[in-house]
């Protein structure tokens, strides 16, 4: 039922299904943020993505959202839940039929070859009855050449339906029981990675796929201001965090002595100074219970703007925002000071042309 409102959703929309897909069980008590976080974290793998709508489903009493993609993709990255309020999402996609889409390639391939799938299937001995499309025969000298070829052409959509997974990390220190510790997790994590012929988007999501707990969070915070971010970027900042262990000493002046940049975004400076602050908490300089002050406190000391406090609106009391909370603040006040700068610009252009 939930396929066919996918389907009728987008022919009302005008679009294709197969580039698009339905989140299901979505409690009514959750708000736009609460969305846009659970699909930041659990479509990760996928690229960039648009929520389009949502729509109510009394049989279920849940809510249904519909996410637009900007290219079709492979049932192999897209996961069959994510983690949102109220437990597991439920993620509906439409794949491509495997039959029409075998015999699609197959054709492509064997039309390069000037070949007919009829003159295929009979070369490797099969005869001609399955597809009845020509009676002409190639010698069977032809088959084990064909074979290898059609082998080499399907190996990269093969490569998403078998793998082996990477071990699973967390930052845990020390790791806990099945996990591993970071520099032999990088190393055969970065082996692996040589091996695989797969595009880099896959790469991404068999990462994320292995990670969890502090590591995954990490990723996850990079992944909201850089949605395209790279494996080698995503592997550089676990090591910024994970990797060899600084003088705590050394680390807490270089996080205080962190500053805002000249033309560099308040929220793309957050997002470069929460390394440090992570790897300050895993070596046990800041305590997890005033990790969120600590945060705000340093953008409060290093940002440009002095007036950043009464800007966001924050008490001088009471507790501080969380990194995704305050990142969501400031996106906000940063999205206010483009469009005015645009319309701004726009005027200017108009009073001179």
């Amino acid at each position: 039922m939930t396929l066919r409102l996918l389907e009728d959703w987008c022919r009302g929309m005008d679009m294709n299904p197969r580039k698009a897909l339905l989140i299901a069980g979505i409690p009514l008590t959750c708000n736009e943020a609460e969305i846009q976080e659970a699909l930041q974290a659990g479509l990760a793998s996928l690229g960039q993505y648009r929520l389009l709508g949502r729509m109510f489903r009394r049989e279920e009493n849940r809510v249904v959202a519909l996410i637009g993609l900007t290219e079709e993709t492979s049932l192999a990255v897209v996961p069959k839940e994510i983690p949102g309020k109220g437990g597991a999402w439920r993620v509906i996609f439409k794949p491509p039929d495997p039959d029409n889409e075998f015999l699609k390639r197959l054709n492509e391939f064997l039309e390069g070859e000037g070949l007919t799938v009829a003159e295929f299937t009979s070369a490797l001995g099969y005869g001609n009855d399955p597809f009845d499309l020509d009676q002409n025969l190639v010698p069977q000298v032809g088959a084990p050449m064909l074979a290898e070829a059609l082998d080499e052409a399907l190996q990269p959509a093969l490569q998403y339906l078998k793998y082996r997974k990477l071990k699973v990390f967390s930052g845990s220190d020390p790791p806990e029981p099945g996990e591993e510790g970071f520099d032999s997790w990088l190393f055969h994590t970065t082996q692996m990675m040589k091996t695989w012929q797969v595009s880099d988007a896959e790469k991404r999501r068999r990462l994320l796929e292995c990670l969890k707990g502090p590591a995954f969070d990490v990723i996850r915070v990079l992944k909201i201001n850089n949605p395209f971010i790279t494996v080698p970027e995503c592997l550089q900042a676990l090591e910024q965090v994970f990797g060899v262990i600084d003088n705590p000493r050394e680390l807490q002046v270089k996080f205080l002595t962190t500053y805002q940049k000249a033309e560099e975004k308040l929220s793309a400076y957050i997002l470069r100074l929460e390394p440090l602050l992570q790897k300050l908490v895993e070596r046990g300089t800041i305590e997890k219970e005033v990790v969120n002050q600590a945060r705000l406190d340093q953008i409060l000391a290093g940002a440009d703007d002095r007036t950043l406090r009464r800007k966001l609106d924050l008490p001088e009391d009471g507790p501080a925002p969380g990194l995704l909370q305050l990142l969501t603040l400031i996106k906000e006040e940063e999205a206010a000071e483009d469009e005015e700068e645009a319309l701004l610009q726009a005027g200017l252009e108009g009073n001179f042309t």
